[in-house]
């Protein structure tokens, strides 16, 4: 998973020194998902990954029409 730092964090799993902002950097998926959580304002998922992940399914059912009593 390819993530960017939207501002200066330290990881030490990743880099031994800070991240800078805009700094891109690649974990695994299962790490990458952890940092998200931990850290969602300073980190951004360019590869989409995660968005897909949390995306709640639709709801297929037809709405209840108005115009019937129940």
């Amino acid at each position: 998973m390819k993530l960017k730092a939207l501002d200066q964090i330290h990881i030490s799993a990743v880099k031994a020194d800070s991240l800078r902002p805009n700094e891109e950097f690649e974990v695994s998926d299962s790490l990458g998902a952890e940092l998200l959580k931990k850290h969602p304002g300073a980190l951004e998922d360019l590869g989409g990954i995660a968005e897909k992940a949390e995306k709640a399914p639709k709801n297929k059912a037809a709405p209840k029409p108005t115009n019937k009593s129940a």
